[in-house]
């Protein structure tokens, strides 16, 4: 017997309407929280399970207890929204819904592997939570995934990129099949292989969405988020925003950089070079950037990262010697840490002469006023905010990809109490800062004024 179920089209948010009719393999729904993504899925499940022929859907979390109150409740709650109880039975032991039609969802924890594996005839599977598996765990979803041959199987992802311990941008979603996504909008993306010597594509979409996207989150929701905003900016970013970060640093020192925006593969420009330089043992840290002013505004580009470890200042002149061309040392300009010109480091004899580590530099390569230090260092606070202002509205500032330490301190370095840097223990990475340190002194020497006079750097 067949029945007319009419669903209205506004029930379905505007920013997934596009997912109604997509033909994509795998549907990757992001972002912020209250932003329906897990709503529109259980919405689009129930439809295709009332209208296909065949349909049997898997729903995954990480726990298999948890998805009682996820999904599972999401689908009911649907089900007597549109009061469709009497076409649907909710089974709790084992967690099952069937349809009177014979097609059904079941349930998959990935704390019991022995249930992911060969799961017969698949035509969907929903990750709840999917940044919440590991590369394993869905490697032995998708691989047990065994459909007959006219059985299309489609994977929905719903997740908000809140990875622990680490940027979302180091997940294993994010660098097999998101690293290129935008943010506030759906993109369609292929990946091609061969098989048996034939090209075969796999497509998948991209939906970034955030509570703004979803007039039904309430006004007292909404505030929710905004407070989040001025209590914890890393949190708000993540929870509220959807940007990619490391939500579980409670007070990162820099909290605008973006890295999909920030970071890429650098092109030196025919410009004069500039080093910035942080004096420690371990590491001896310099960065290499390029800086200038053209009709299109400013740029700023970060080269390379020099990193010597346990080596004093002679083999870093050496290393710079070896690196770089006399006519790039003719024409750089050098700036750093103000403090070394008062301290005592090893080799600083020089022709019987006790040189400053400045000194010596300044000699080895005839800097004269190129060599462009500070007489103080910036107060660390206000550098805190000078950083976050470019990150946030500078119009042209990119970090090549292969200046890893940097990115990371960027990404993880904390604030203490008094907003300046957390370098309690200097054998945890994340508080050395030995490079963003040396990024800090580069914006202070060469963008010192940028926040007051933001139309001179094309900040409008």
């Amino acid at each position: 017997m067949d029945i007319e179920i009419d669903i209205n089209p506004d029930e379905f948010l505007e920013c997934y309407k596009h997912l109604l009719t997509s033909d994509a393999d795998i549907h990757f729904l992001w972002g912020g929280r209250d932003s329906g993504k897990s709503y529109f899925i259980a919405q689009k499940l129930i439809v295709d399970c009332l209208r296909n022929d065949y349909f049997r859907c898997i729903m995954v979390k990480k726990t298999y207890e948890s998805i009682k109150d996820s999904q599972f409740q999401t689908i009911k709650d649907l089900v007597n929204k549109w009061k469709l109880n009497d076409l649907f039975k909710f089974n709790t032991s084992p967690l099952e819904i069937t349809c009177v039609n014979g097609n059904k969802f079941i349930a998959r924890g990935c704390d019991k592997p022995e249930k992911l594996k060969s799961i017969a005839n698949p035509s969907d599977v929903w990750y709840e939570e999917g940044d919440h598996l590991t590369e394993e765990d869905y490697d032995t979803i998708s691989t047990g995934l065994r459909a007959e041959s006219d059985v299309k199987i489609t994977e929905w992802f719903s997740f908000n990129p809140e990875a622990r311990g680490k940027s979302f941008t180091e997940h294993w979603i994010d660098k097999r099949y998101l690293s290129k996504a935008k943010y506030n909008g759906n993109e369609v993306f292929e990946i091609e292989t061969i098989v048996d010597d034939d090209p075969v594509k796999v497509k998948y979409t991209s939906t970034h969405t955030t509570y703004d996207n979803n007039p039904y989150c309430s006004p007292k929701r909404k505030a929710k988020h905004e407070l989040l905003g001025t209590a914890n900016p890393a949190k708000w970013r993540v929870y509220s925003r959807g940007f990619r970060g490391a939500a579980d640093i409670d007070k990162p020192f820099i909290y605008n950089f973006e890295r999909s925006k920030h970071v890429g593969k650098v092109v030196r420009e025919d410009k004069e070079i500039r080093f910035s330089t942080d004096f420690n043992f371990n590491p001896f840290a310099t960065i290499v950037c390029q800086m200038w002013f053209d009709k299109d505004g400013h740029h700023i580009r970060v080269l390379k990262e020099h990193a010597l470890v346990n080596k004093g200042v002679i083999d870093k002149i050496e290393l710079i010697k070896t690196s770089y061309t006399a006519k790039d040392m003719a024409t750089c300009l050098w700036t750093g840490d103000a403090t070394q010109r008062k301290r005592t480091v090893e080799q600083n004899i020089v022709n019987g002469k006790n040189l400053h580590a400045w000194e010596q530099i300044d000699r080895a390569f005839r800097l004269g006023k190129r060599l462009q230090v500070p007489n103080v260092n910036p107060n660390v606070s206000r550098s805190r905010d000078l950083c976050n202002f470019v990150f946030a509205l500078h119009p042209d500032l990119v970090i090549d990809e292969s200046c890893t330490i940097l990115i990371n301190e960027i990404m993880y370095t904390e604030a203490d109490d008094a907003g300046g840097i957390n370098k309690k223990n200097r054998s945890n990475d994340n508080q050395k800062a030995d490079f963003l340190d040396c990024f800090r002194y580069a914006l202070n020497t060469w963008c010192n004024d940028i926040m007051d006079n933001p139309k001179k750097y094309g900040i409008k």
